[in-house]
Parts: structure tokens; C-alpha cells; sequence
């Protein structure tokens, strides 16, 4: 199926559908002519329209289409990469014959698991699709459902998958996060989008927090470019801010803390003291919790810089009686918070070398930058038990980011300084800058 505009999809998908001649090939939809999809979304596609049966429900259509999306996306580089081909081969297959057993008559899922595997047939025989669509396309996508109805976890998997990374890439480029308006169901802690466990409880946090950092970061570097509406921006962006810091929840993070092995470890350097690490029993409470810390800890980093701004100006925010008191007056609570974030995330740096999927490991070089700029404002200093520790955690995230970000030559030291300003609001700039985008 091919992807249409933003805005039509409910009118391309009511088409006209007509059957191919072989059994296990898909229906072929003669929705839009092709020199409109050239036009309105990728000019460098140069071949047909990939089609699909059309799914029995809007949700199934719109799945379909977020798959068909993360195809010209070369998805093959990251969620499959870490399996042989040949598991993709047969998976392929064992879908082909069952579409040919269902008398033409598959269901949504089949059809989804048509559109997720269809790509890897090419492949494995060297003929993938020469197209990459950024993951605004998919953005466009989701918008189009109505929220009248029901959320699959697959849909919601492809917003999780996507959201993060997404974000860490929309705040380098200045701009919103292509998922900002996507319905909050998608990553809402209720019984359309959310599971009750605390994993989903902590990734969903994490994930709205991602999905609105880019807005903050604009706001805030808009400040210094402004000279008449400087005051508007900065009421906007703290209302904002302090709409985000209560995107939280301890006790689910306790509790799941809980259930997380705390390693010890023995330096390299005999002058420093035995590292503590954690282990986590799997993939999903590793990101449920890095994440949710990286989200807020970055947070709470931008809320310093517009805090400073505004014990300056004294702004008032709208219906409030008296003038915002300045981040100084509220800094220890916070400044306890950043501390544990920052020192959270340090010790999940072993399990990060584990980590196989480019966007996890995308995902480590903005933790590093971000922890790099807490260290460098002594925000950690009373922890340290001498300054050669600091250096050698320092040297450990320098590492961290040049192995993430494949960085030829190294990054230095100035280069994690301007990353870790970036994501306080500092404007893009530096080698962490030019890797992040040009990969």
C-alpha cells in the first residue's frame, strides 16, 4: 500500500482494489497517481508503488502503512540485524503460504507481518529498496487515525521504537519532534496504551519526555534570538517545562529498581575505589529505566539554564499572582535528582557494551553527553573521591561516545563539551553534532 498524503488517507484507502493472477501475490491499489508520491514524499523513489491488500479495519490500514513506512526506512539495520538471515527467510516464507492458505482472505496481523518482512526478502537476495524516508513520514501516518479507535501494541511498539531517537535527532536539528501531536494514547498510562507493569509505567514517561524535549530546547534557544518577545518565550517554555517535570513516578521506579542486580568491580587504576554496576534481566527493564533517566535528567538540565533566565527577568507566568522565585531557591531538591540520575546512568555503562541495536547505541552517546556536562558542572563533585576518578569517568564516556558514533578520528574533549551544552540548550554545533546527523 502505498503511503498518501497527510490528510487523505481515509479517501485513498476507499479505492478500487483488483486481484492478481497468482495466488500468493497481494492486491494491487489504484489509489493516486505515482508523480504524487514523488512529489509529496520521497523524490528519490524511481520505482512502482508497493501495494497491499486492503486490511479489514483502519487500524489494520494504518499498520500496514507504518510498515510499509519503516521499510523505506532500511529497517534491516535495526531491528533484524542482530538475527541470521535465514531465520528472516523462513519467516518470510511461513507468511507467503499462509496468505496462499487463506483463500485470499488474510487477516490484519498477516498482513502486517507481510509488510515487516517483505523487505528482508530483498534482502537476502541483494535487491533491497534504494529509499529512506525519515521518520516524520511515519509521524504523518499515526496522525491520520482518529483516536476513536483502539491502539494495538504493535502500533505502539512502532512509537516506542521510533520516539526516542527521533527526539535526540529533532533537538540537534532545532525543531519539534515529529511525534508531538501524535495522540497521547500512544504513550499514555491508561487502558488504551499502557499494560500496568512499571516497565510500561517508566517507557511511557520516558518516551513523552523525548517527545517534548525538542520543543523546550527550541524555546529556549529561541531566547537569545529574540529581543521583543524574549518574555513570551520564556513564560511558554517554563509553562511547558513544568508541565513535563511532573511526568514521574518514583514508587514505580523503586520497584523496579528492585528487581535490578547491583554488580561490583574491580578498577583498573589501583587508586580508585571498586565501580558499581547494573545488571538487568533484560533488554525492556534497561530501557524502560535509561531512558526515563535520560529523559529527565536532561529535563531537569534545560530547567537550570531557563531558571537562571528567569530569576534574572522575573517573569510572570500567566495566572500566577507574583513573579516565578529563581531556580537558586528551589536548586537543592533538583539538584539531588540530577545527581542520582547522572550517577544511575554511570552505572549503566557495562550493560551498555552489550547493547546491538544502532538506535540503543545512539541512544548511549546522548546519555554520555549529557552525564559529560553534569560531571563538568560539578553537579557530582562531592561524590568523586578524587579528581583521577572524575578523569577516568570522563574518559569512560568520551569512550562511549566515540564507539556509538564510530568517530573518525576521536571526538575530544571541546567536542562533549558542545554536545552536553546542546542538550541544555546550547545551540548544535561540533563534531557529536555532525556524526549524530550524517549516520
Amino acid at each position: 500500500m502505498g503511503v498518501p498524503a497527510c490528510g487523505n488517507a481515509d479517501r485513498d484507502v476507499a479505492s478500487v482494489y483488483e486481484h492478481m493472477p497468482n495466488a500468493k501475490d497481494l492486491v494491487i491499489a489504484h489509489s493516486f497517481e505515482q508523480k504524487q508520491w514523488r512529489r509529496g514524499h520521497c523524490q528519490r523513489w524511481d520505482g512502482d508503488i508497493v501495494a497491499y491488500h486492503l486490511p479489514q479495519s483502519i487500524e489494520g490500514v494504518l499498520i500496514v502503512r507504518a510498515l510499509d513506512t519503516l521499510r523505506r526506512e532500511c529497517v534491516e539495520d535495526e531491528w533484524f540485524r542482530h538475527l541470521p538471515a535465514y531465520a528472516l527467510a523462513l519467516a518470510l516464507g511461513a507468511v507467503q503460504t499462509s496468505i496462499e492458505k487463506s483463500q485470499r482472505k488474510p487477516d490484519d496481523i498477516l498482513l502486517a507481518s507481510t509488510a515487516l518482512l517483505a523487505p528482508f526478502e530483498g534482502v537476502v537476495r541483494k535487491n533491497g529498496v534504494p529509499t529512506k524516508l525519515r521518520v516524520d513520514g511515519l509521524a504523518a501516518i499515526l496522525l491520520a487515525r482518529s483516536s476513536t479507535y483502539p491502539i494495538t501494541q504493535l502500533a505502539r511498539d512502532i512509537v516506542d521504537f521510533n520516539a526516542c531517537e527521533s527526539s535526540i535527532m529533532a533537538c540537534i536539528l532545532n525543531r519539534p519532534s515529529p511525534f508531538e501531536s501524535v495522540s497521547p494514547a500512544y504513550f499514555a498510562n491508561d487502558s488504551m496504551g499502557y499494560d500496568g507493569s512499571d516497565q510500561a509505567r517508566l517507557k511511557a514517561l520516558g518516551t513523552e519526555l523525548f517527545v517534548h524535549l525538542p520543543r523546550l530546547l527550541m524555546l529556549l534557544r529561541s531566547l537569545s534570538l529574540s529581543e521583543f518577545s524574549g518574555r513570551q518565550l520564556l513564560a511558554d517554555a517554563l509553562r511547558l517545562h513544568n508541565s513535563l517535570i511532573s511526568l514521574h513516578d518514583q514508587h514505580a521506579e523503586q520497584r523496579l529498581l528492585q528487581q535490578i542486580e547491583v554488580q561490583s568491580m574491580s578498577s583498573l587504576r589501583p587508586d580508585s575505589p571498586p565501580q558499581s554496576h547494573l545488571h538487568f534481566a533484560s533488554v525492556q527493564d534497561y530501557e524502560a529505566l535509561a531512558y526515563y533517566w535520560q529523559g529527565r535528567l536532561c529535563l531537569l538540565r534545560v530547567g537550570q539554564r531557563l531558571y537562571d533566565i528567569a530569576s534574572s527577568c522575573r517573569v510572570q507566568i500567566s495566572g500566577e499572582k507574583r513573579p516565578s522565585r529563581s531556580f537558586k531557591s528551589r536548586a537543592p531538591s533538583h539538584q539531588n535528582e540530577i545527581s542520582r540520575l547522572a550517577k544511575n546512568l554511570l552505572m549503566c555503562s557495562k550493560y551498555t557494551e552489550t547493547l546491538r541495536l544502532r538506535k540503543q547505541i545512539r541512544l548511549s552517546a546522548h546519555a554520555a553527553a549529557i552525564v559529560w556536562g553534569v560531571i563538568n558542572e560539578d553537579a557530582l563533585s562531592c561524590v568523586f573521591e578524587s579528581e583521577v576518578e572524575k578523569s577516568s569517568l570522563l574518559a569512560m564516556l568520551l569512550g562511549r561516545a566515540n564507539i556509538a558514533l564510530g568517530a573518525h578520528p576521536d571526538l575530544t574533549t571541546e567536542d562533549m563539551n558542545l554536545a552536553a551544552d546542546m542538550f541544555a540548550g546550547g545551540e548544535p554545533k561540533g563534531r557529536f553534532v555532525e556524526l549524530f546527523v550524517s549516520q
